[in-house]
Order: C-alpha cells, then structure tokens, then sequence
C-alpha cells in the first residue's frame, strides 16, 4: 500500500512539474545530493545537502551545497539520504561556472521504514531554465512518511 502510494504521488508530480511552455529542454548532465538526514516537524522539514553536478560533455564536475525544505505532511526521521537527477536545461541556457546555482521548486513524495524511497521533480536555477528530473527513486534510511511541495536551494560549495 505504501509503495503504491509513493508511485502515485510521484506520478502527480511528474505531471505538475512538467514545464507548461513548449522551451526545447536538452540534457546537460546529473546532480547527485546526498544528506545525513533530519526529523519531519509534522508540516515542513529542512535538510543539509552536498551535490555532485557532472556535466554530460565530460567537463569538470562542480560541487555544490544547498539545503531542501519541505511544506505538507511530513512525519518522521530519516538518515542518510542519496538523490540523482538528470539535469535538463532550456536550449541556449548559458554554462556558467556553477550553472545550477539557484532556487528550485516542485513536489515530492517519500516513506520509509527502515530503508525506503521517494521520487522529487524540481525546476529552476539561472533564470528558472533548468529542470530536475529523478533517474531513479531516493535511497533513504528511517522511519518516515512525507509529500509536499519541496523547495531546494543550491550554492557553489566553500573550498
């Protein structure tokens, strides 16, 4: 029943986080984010991430840390927790040193008990040009249940 719902939920979000204008996106490489963690405050939560971004041309990769805010029903605690997204950007989108910098909003849905999963489909950054798009669900450890709408903020990581 859980699984079930998870798979629901990520298929509403798919749909809602579809961008409505006819832009060409085309695919610039994956955003993998990683977090120890935190505990669901019933309506919102907030947790630390640190993010790979590897560009598809085999340039550089570009470190990034940001957090994800959470706002819906989220119950719970989780541990580490292992995102990977391809990165879709407008056609034309400039590569900037850290392209994906930004703000990002979308919904998302995940539970856990023990290990579980979740899916999250965000966009924008730079002149909201850039689409998150989940390759495959999150791996998390806990014992929580949450969907909502999500936002994530990413900055150039401090070296």
């Amino acid at each position: 029943m859980l699984k079930r719902a998870i798979l629901a939920a990520a298929a509403v979000s798919a749909l809602w986080a579809v961008p409505a204008s006819a832009d060409t996106y085309v695919t610039l490489g994956r955003l993998v984010c990683g977090s120890e963690g935190g505990t669901g405050m019933v309506f919102s939560s907030e947790k630390a991430l640190t993010c790979t971004y590897s560009p598809a041309s085999g340039g550089a990769p570009a470190v990034y840390s940001g957090t994800i805010q959470k706002f819906g029903i989220d119950i719970g605690k989780t541990g580490k927790s292992i995102l990977v997204w391809d990165v879709l950007a407008k056609a034309g989108v400039s590569d900037a040193e850290y392209p994906l910098a930004g703000e990002y909003y979308g919904v998302g849905a995940d539970a856990s008990f023990a290990a579980g999963a979740g899916a999250k489909i965000l966009s924008g950054g730079i002149d909201k040009a850039f689409m998150l798009q989940p390759i495959n669900v999150q791996l998390q450890e806990g014992v929580n249940i949450a969907v909502g709408v999500e936002k994530m903020t990413l900055a150039p990581a401090a070296i």
